[in-house]
């Protein structure tokens, strides 16, 4: 399962994106793009990457061993992509892979966001997202109901 990096240039087009941080809430991720609905979300795994911390964020990099377990949802619209690209600001950039998801559906071709800089770089931790904690702690600042 190979992984890519984003280019600019590529055209947008209706596909999954996988979510292993706090985009994994569906609540979260329904106050970021503004729906009105809270999307369903499914649980899968994706291959080739591994988590570090970028501070309390959670970012992934490439890794031939690595395996992430998240959420997939699909963006049907450029507009709902470009505000995730905003959420996750210019520290990720986006990246192709593929997910299974708990179903044993294989998923190829989706997006996720993984980290924009340097693989090796001091700012990022070893660690994992918990998301419980963060639904306890942060998520409030995010949802407003």
């Amino acid at each position: 399962m190979g992984v890519k990096l984003g280019e600019p240039e590529v055209p947008f087009m209706p596909c999954f994106m996988f979510f292993y941080g706090s985009l994994m809430d569906a609540e979260v991720l329904q106050s970021v793009l503004g729906l009105r609905h809270t999307p369903i979300v499914k649980r899968g795994v994706t291959e080739g990457f591994a988590m570090k911390m970028w501070g309390i964020y959670p970012t992934i990099i490439p890794s031939k061993e690595g395996k992430i377990a998240g959420t997939v949802w699909k963006v049907d619209l450029v507009h709902h992509f470009s505000r995730l690209q905003e959420y996750e600001t210019g520290a990720y950039t986006w990246c192709s892979c593929d997910v299974k998801r708990e179903d044993g559906e294989m998923l190829q071709g989706c997006r996720t966001f993984c980290w924009a800089g340097d693989a090796n770089s001091k700012e990022l931790d070893e660690g994992s997202f918990d998301l419980g904690r963060y639904q306890k702690y942060f998520k409030a600042s995010v949802v407003r109901k």
